[in-house]
């Protein structure tokens, strides 16, 4: 598992570096939409670089750590999935459910874990 780790944090990497350069290549003009779309295309690499670096910090994690980290992966997963499919304006019943779905998880592996 420690080579799944280092695989995921050196794709993280090559993320951050070349976040720029994907942005340019889907939305290289200087149109006003194609700058909001650019800069919502770059939120999004974004957020799959915490989503990835959480993920990777969970492997192998136990306890009270494991619970906080399934928590901010929760929050990761939820707000791409906001941003692509839902307004991240306004704060509407998906936010809640995405919310209540992320503890609900986080604590049945939580407690799952305290079990063994």
């Amino acid at each position: 598992m420690k080579e799944v780790k280092i695989i995921l944090f050196i794709f993280c990497i090559i993320l951050i570096v070349c976040n720029y350069s994907i942005c340019d290549y889907f939305y290289y003009n200087e149109e006003i939409k194609n700058i909001k779309n650019w800069w919502k295309l770059k939120s999004i690499i974004y957020g799959i670089i915490m989503m990835t670096l959480f993920y990777a910090s969970l492997i192998n994690t136990k306890g009270l750590l494991k619970f906080v980290l399934s928590i901010g992966l929760g929050f990761c997963i939820s707000n791409v999935i906001d941003k692509v499919f839902f307004n991240v304006l306004e704060f509407k019943y998906n936010d809640i459910i995405m919310i209540i779905l992320t503890f609900c998880f986080a604590a049945l592996d939580y407690l799952k874990y305290r079990k063994k």
